[in-house]
């Protein structure tokens, strides 16, 4: 298990701003049905948020992490469960 502490939604909201140029109110990613599409993040600029994450985190999300998780929430479980290992 690693000793990284868990991704927060204010780390989330700084990544997508330095990457993608986007300012997101913290409340309003943390809400369970919104999408990175619903804050303007494309697809380039998933690919972005993803690759920073796998850096910072030491960990592969797997090539298709942009795709499959279209919101926060499926992107902080799947970073989740990669630093445990279950990906």
């Amino acid at each position: 298990m690693s000793s990284i502490p868990e991704l927060t939604y204010q780390e989330l909201a700084s990544v997508i701003l330095k990457h993608v140029g986007i300012t997101v109110n913290v409340h309003r990613l943390s809400h369970r049905l919104t999408t990175f599409t619903d804050i303007g993040v494309d697809s380039l600029g998933m690919l972005a948020v993803v690759r920073e994450l796998e850096h910072r985190r030491r960990v592969d999300l797997g090539a298709k992490a942009a795709q499959d998780c279209p919101t926060p929430r499926q992107l902080m479980t799947r970073l989740r469960e990669a630093q445990s290992g279950v990906v």
